[in-house]
């Protein structure tokens, strides 16, 4: 593990041998992150210049009629998408449904969001369909403040959601995953309905939550008559969150943490041992008799095992920090006002992991948009060609996941050192609280790049 002479690129069959032993980039990419805690204590006072951006206004007549447009785009889009689902080819790799869900929007849209600017808060098409449909309505009685369980179901959908990608066959199934978006659909309508439109969204709807919290990240931002031009991640300082708010942005990253962990000999050896386990065997079988799927199954404690371990992590670093900073400062604060600071993280994975899977998963949509209901239609002329598998190297990935890991920790720890500058009192308050901060980023940063590094097991 500390230094091997060779490493297998993440998504990769190919072999690709590292110009220099893995342990040297884990050491590189652990002490980039703890300089930058060390910059951070010693530079950085203040955080009026992270904050600084540059307004433009847009005219009232532009935002008037463009955004109903664009909004009415995206629910055609939506419409399209179910309609493909359902009528379209069978098979995942060719229905467009399958390819724009899981490769164009889970992947693609993603990082356009946190990267560029989040523009899902804009054309949010399920907030559309509901706003339509609520008008049919006697308005309710609004509640003023959402109750405090509602942030909780977000915490769940995305857990659920992140079951359905990685575990279930449904992301498989164009049918399934038409039948989802629609209860989806129904299960928006019928929050915004109970507890108001606005409640919903803002607190139990999760992928308003993850969009809005990626979107902060974007060096864009669009407000409704302005678009701002900001330092990247800048959005979050200062940004408060609930405890729900805060457990989902640690599930988002042990969730994407998970994926990777699942493809590497790390999990086919935990499955050998679990199937090899003489006091596990009597009871697999038995489950395998009365139908359940054992990898299924595996799969999911698997998942829900992560996501725990990462809650109890985080709170215990939480508890280091508030130990360190003097227990001046209650912990439900430093709880909630350093999670944001883990966004970066999140995000730098997300792209790590994924960019293959993007640039080679994503040259489907052509063919499938060109002929979307397998009817011999050549929309977008010829698209029968194969893929094309040299879009992107393994070196090239390799040095995007070194430059993601090292450029989102170090992000995420300049960001946790601003958020102790406004939680303490001293300087020295805010530095100490760090200490753990850092230990934690640079054995998490090493672990990441480590992971990435392993060869794919399927």
């Amino acid at each position: 593990m500390a230094v091997p002479d060779a490493s297998w690129a993440h998504a990769f069959g190919q072999r690709y041998d590292l110009p220099l032993p893995l342990g040297f980039y884990l050491a590189g990419a652990g002490l980039t992150v703890a300089l930058t805690f060390l910059g951070s204590a010693l530079f950085l006072r203040v955080e009026k210049h992270m904050r600084s951006a540059i307004g433009i206004r847009v005219p009232y007549q532009v935002t008037r009629f463009m955004a109903p447009l664009f909004r009415m785009l995206a629910v055609l889009a939506l419409a399209l998408i179910l309609t493909v689902a359902l009528f379209g080819p069978a098979s995942p790799t060719q229905n467009l449904a399958t390819i724009f869900i899981w490769v164009i929007w889970w992947v693609g849209f993603v990082l356009l969001s946190a990267l560029v600017v989040d523009l899902w808060s804009s054309l949010n098409p399920f907030a559309t369909v509901v706003d339509a449909a609520l008008a049919r309505f006697e308005p309710r009685k609004r509640r003023s403040h959402p109750p405090a369980w509602a942030g909780w179901l977000a915490v769940f959908g995305l857990i659920f959601l992140s079951w359905i990608e990685l575990v279930s066959d449904w992301s498989e199934n164009p049918r399934a995953m038409a039948l989802i978006v629609l209860l989806y659909t129904l299960g928006l309508f019928l929050g915004a309905f109970w507890l108001g439109r606005s409640a919903w969204f803002q607190t139990a709807d999760p992928l308003t939550l993850l969009f809005g919290l990626l979107g902060r990240l974007a060096p864009i931002g669009i407000q409704r008559n302005r678009v701002e031009l900001r330092l990247p991640t800048s959005g979050l300082i200062g940004h408060s969150l609930s405890v729900s708010q805060s457990v989902f942005v640690v599930a988002l990253i042990a969730i994407v943490l998970f994926d990777g962990i699942s493809e590497t000999p790390i999990w086919s050896a935990a499955l050998e041992w679990v199937t090899e386990s003489t006091t596990l065997r009597p009871w697999l079988l038995t489950l395998r008799e009365h139908g359940v799927d054992l990898l299924k199954l595996i799969l999911s404690i698997g998942l829900i095992s992560t996501i725990l371990a990462s809650w109890v992590l985080y709170t215990a670093l939480s508890f280091a920090i508030w130990l360190a900073a003097g227990r001046g400062t209650k912990f439900s604060k430093i709880f909630t006002g350093f999670a944001t600071s883990l966004l970066p993280i999140a995000v730098a994975y997300h792209l790590a992991h994924y960019v293959f899977f993007l640039m080679l998963a994503g040259q489907l949509i052509i063919p499938a948009l060109s002929d979307p209901f397998d009817l011999g239609w050549a929309l977008l002329g010829d698209t029968n060609g194969m893929i094309d598998v040299g879009v992107m190297t393994a070196e090239d990935v390799w040095w995007i996941a070194v430059i993601a890991l090292v450029t989102g920790h170090a992000l995420s720890v300049l960001l946790a050192h601003i958020e102790a500058s406004r939680l303490f009192k001293s300087h020295r308050q805010a530095v100490l609280s760090q200490l753990p901060m850092m230990v934690f980023m640079v054995l998490l940063t090493s672990f990441s790049l480590w992971v990435l590094a392993q060869p794919v097991v399927e």
